[in-house]
């Protein structure tokens, strides 16, 4: 079980190591999109408790980690923003899951978990350390203008090496 926490920290930290967007929207859609999948811990059991959704597709870790889900909440929040933040968000927390325990991928077509399961408690710990030290050195990065600078003079051609 990982946290919603360190799910919305490593969709930030992806989002701000491959676009490095200026602007708020892709990191905005990238953490709803990976808190998005969590939804049918306090959704599923409200419906069960009505008399809807029974079976395992009603539990956690089936429709809404689902890859239809994907495309339908990256549908709807590429309204917001970039549509290839909210993918990074919801594959993040997606293969974050698949490490913890596993999910089903292909419901509702297919009901099996895939995934393996690492320990959560590690999985965790080591993502939000990676993931905090990378949004710091991405904070630093922005507030110092920290950039790779192409050197001012050019190298001398190879043939005037042999003069």
């Amino acid at each position: 079980m990982v946290a919603d926490g360190v799910h919305i920290l490593l969709s930030l930290t992806l989002v701000l190591l491959l676009f490095r967007a200026e602007r708020p929207e892709p990191y905005l859609v990238s953490a709803l999109a990976a808190a998005f999948p969590d939804i049918d811990i306090v959704i599923f059991p409200l419906l069960a408790d009505l008399g809807y959704g029974e079976g395992i597709l009603w539990s956690h870790r089936a429709l809404t980690h689902s890859l239809l889900a994907g495309v339908v909440v990256v549908g709807l929040l590429a309204y917001f923003g970039p549509w290839r933040a909210a993918a990074v968000g919801f594959g993040s927390h997606l293969a974050m899951d698949l490490l913890s325990g596993g999910v089903r991928l292909f419901a509702p077509i297919d009901d099996t978990l895939y995934g393996a399961s690492f320990d959560w408690l590690f999985l965790n710990t080591l993502t939000a350390a990676v993931a905090i030290t990378v949004i710091l050195g991405g904070l630093l990065a922005m507030k110092y203008d920290f950039s790779y600078r192409v050197p001012a003079s050019t190298p001398n051609p190879v043939l005037e090496w042999f003069r």
